[in-house]
């Protein structure tokens, strides 16, 4: 007996912190469990949400575009514009599968290319910054489909107002003179918004989920329907195609 009692003591240690990180494991789940759980505003209510992401946008039909470097030309492909996006959404929840929502957001569109770099001769350019940045206020409404409590499926109407548009290029020089090495930055920065049409139609479909403590993750898609190019641009008609990511806050507002 004894042999066993002196066996088992350099166990209790063990057991004791298996039991107490067993303790910490399951305490840890139900804080999970707690946040993960959906909530939802009942019907007849108004909620506030402001919100913040980013957006990642194209321009349709818009091709390569060139830059010169060195004396060389480089075709330089179309790759996405990424930029920030804030605002706010007022939410009327009708019933409780239907909610019907009204936003107001800030966010930059627009497209961009890849960059690149060139050495020659000891002297490194690089081309970055290439794009076309479009600033719009957009009204969004969409229906709001809860086909689960705190998930929903959505789709509306958006209404954009372009605010600013700018082309951007930026080229970067390094080379080394006397044994130091020097950079030189060019900047370009044109203002582009006479060349682009001031409002524009999308229609937005996503997906949302509204957590317990009312922390909503939103991922839509907005596809425009109006061309945004003037009509004498020579590059062809192009329209908005935007990927939006935002996360928001949604708070009661008003009494029922």
């Amino acid at each position: 007996m004894m042999l066993f009692q002196n066996l088992m003591l350099p166990l209790q240690p063990k057991m004791s912190f298996l039991i107490k990180m067993k303790k910490n494991l399951l305490l840890a789940a139900m804080m999970v469990a707690s946040l993960s759980a959906s909530a939802q505003f009942e019907p007849g209510r108004f909620s506030l949400q402001p919100k913040i992401g980013f957006n990642v946008a194209f321009l349709s039909n818009t091709e390569s575009t060139n830059v010169v470097l060195d004396n060389h030309t480089y075709e330089l492909e179309k790759c996405p514009n990424v930029g920030s996006v804030v605002g706010l959404e007022l939410e009327y929840q009708a019933v409780k599968w239907l909610g019907i929502a009204a936003g107001l957001t800030y966010g930059k569109q627009g497209v961009a290319w890849e960059s690149y770099k060139v050495k020659a001769n000891g002297v490194k350019m690089e081309s970055f910054d290439n794009e076309i940045d479009l600033g719009y206020i957009n009204l969004p409404i969409v229906a709001n489909f809860y086909v689960a409590k705190g998930l929903a499926l959505k789709t509306g109407v958006q209404f954009g107002f372009l605010t600013d548009a700018h082309t951007r290029n930026s080229i970067r020089t390094s080379y080394t003179v006397n044994d130091r090495k020097r950079i030189d930055l060019n900047e370009t920065s044109l203002n582009v918004r006479k060349d682009f049409n001031k409002f524009d139609v999308a229609i937005p479909v996503g997906i949302s989920y509204e957590f317990k403590r009312h922390f909503t993750i939103d991922a839509r898609y907005n596809l425009g329907l109006l061309k945004v190019n003037k009509e004498d641009d020579p590059t062809g008609d192009s329209r908005n195609g935007v990927f939006q990511m935002t996360f928001g806050w949604k708070c009661l507002c008003g009494k029922k």
